[in-house]
């Protein structure tokens, strides 16, 4: 570190051209990492997506099936919409099981 090989960077612009695009980001507050990451990535998938028209697929209902099986069916409508390095370097999904304390009834979904 100390052997003046190395150096650093103050990414002074990039910053700038973000606060451009999202105000949260102006100022010299402190900002969340992983929403800093979420918007450039965004950002990024949204030029490249190859998907030019975006058709409308509900999301499926859970209805007591595998998690595997909607998993996949989930993943497949979102790749319908999205596709870009982006999608796949970076996406992966996330489980969501809500459950209702009267009716003991529940719902799975799986967002990307």
């Amino acid at each position: 570190l100390w052997s003046g090989e190395n150096y650093s960077v103050a990414p002074i612009k990039f910053k700038w051209v973000v606060g451009r695009f999202k105000g949260d980001f102006m100022g010299f507050e402190q900002h969340d990492a992983q929403e800093l990451m979420s918007f450039v990535l965004d950002g990024l998938h949204e030029d490249l997506n190859k998907v030019m028209v975006k058709p409308y697929i509900e999301n499926p209902e859970s209805d007591g099936r595998e998690d595997g099986s909607l998993a996949d069916e989930c993943w497949d409508n979102f790749l319908h919409r999205n596709q870009s390095v982006i999608v796949d370097t970076f996406m992966g999904q996330l489980k969501s099981t809500v459950s209702c304390d009267t009716c003991s009834r529940s719902s799975v979904t799986f967002d990307a």
